[in-house]
């Protein structure tokens, strides 16, 4: 496939994947209103799974793939990616926009389920790295735990958690919004990992000389985390601005939770996620990045902007490191 032919692909998955997660949350609430599901349960499920939705996409799509080899690497690289570029990236440029302050209450349920998801996920593939593979009882554990993260939240969270009025749209137009918003996040997924995987082949392996795995862990692990990552990034940045702090905050670290527990159970039960050298290397240092956030956000009770640009300084290294990694110099 052309260079070109790929990033157009590639751009396009991305808007499709963004427009069809929207156009979900809104119909699939409206309606969840209409057979009277309160708004907490709708914010802690739909609109945590509709911003989680591109990387469903692609990680889902991506082990469905006939070649397990590569798809895998696509699928593994693109959640711990995402992860890595939620706390970093975004986080830092959501407190570059504003502080943000952080609720007590984060510290008893968030913090400890988001550091345990990182840490369970990396012994699950430490501990069966002989195959190299996340298999299906390893994905019921990762469902189970996810089960009991959403459990745990809609106890302990109150009503007025979900400070966003609903929309409630005539049936219609929300069953149609529905279809339209799922089409477009499935045919974003599939255009997404194959302009990924085509950009990986026809750029880095053709012209710079990488292996086909190390090019297609670059390109999940930096494009693909990035842009499956963009309606975090919006929902974060806007929330700061608005000073709903805890939402800013806490749409990325139940991203981060969704993400590894629920998108990587659910992709494993259909097929063995593969995890190769680097993306297991990239594993300690998602549990690395969300140590020092948590960190950063315990110490002062807030992310600063300093704090902030520090989290940004961090994934600038590491996007170079991955580059100076695939090129085989380190």
């Amino acid at each position: 496939m052309n260079v070109w032919l790929s990033l157009i692909l590639l751009i396009v998955g991305f808007v499709f994947l963004v427009k069809g997660a929207d156009f979900f949350v809104t119909s699939s609430s409206s309606i969840a209103r209409r057979f009277n599901v309160s708004p907490l349960v709708i914010g802690l499920t739909l609109v945590a799974f509709g911003t989680s939705l591109p990387e469903l996409a692609v990680s889902f799509i991506a082990s469905l793939t006939v070649e397990p080899g590569a798809t895998a690497d696509i699928a593994m690289g693109n959640v711990v990616g995402s992860n890595i570029v939620n706390i970093t990236l975004i986080l830092g440029l959501t407190a570059l926009a504003r502080p943000i302050k952080v609720s007590k209450t984060m510290y008893k349920k968030e913090f400890p389920y988001l550091i345990f998801s990182a840490i369970l996920v990396t012994l699950l593939a430490l501990w069966f790295q002989n195959d190299a593979q996340i298999v299906l009882f390893e994905a019921v554990i990762l469902l189970i735990f996810f089960i009991g993260y959403v459990i745990l939240m809609i106890k302990t969270a109150k009503t007025d958690d979900i400070l966003e009025e609903i929309r409630i749209l005539n049936i219609k137009k929300s069953t149609l919004l529905l279809v339209v918003g799922l089409a477009g996040v499935t045919l974003g997924g599939w255009m997404v990992t194959r302009g990924a995987e085509a950009l990986a082949v026809d750029l880095l392996v053709n012209l710079v000389g990488m292996s086909t795995t190390q090019a297609i862990t670059l390109v999940g692990l930096t494009i693909v985390a990035v842009g499956t990552s963009l309606p975090e990034m919006v929902t974060s940045i806007v929330a700061a601005k608005k000073g709903e702090n805890e939402i800013a905050f806490g749409n990325l670290v139940g991203s981060n939770i969704f993400n590894v527990l629920f998108i990587l159970g659910l992709s494993g039960l259909f097929t063995p996620l593969g995890i190769n050298n680097d993306v297991m290397f990239d594993m300690w240092i998602m549990i690395g990045v969300t140590s020092i956030a948590i960190f950063a956000s315990v110490t002062l009770g807030q992310v600063s902007k300093k704090e902030g640009l520090f989290l940004i300084i961090i994934y600038i290294a590491y996007v170079l490191f991955i580059i100076v990694r695939a090129l085989g110099i380190a």
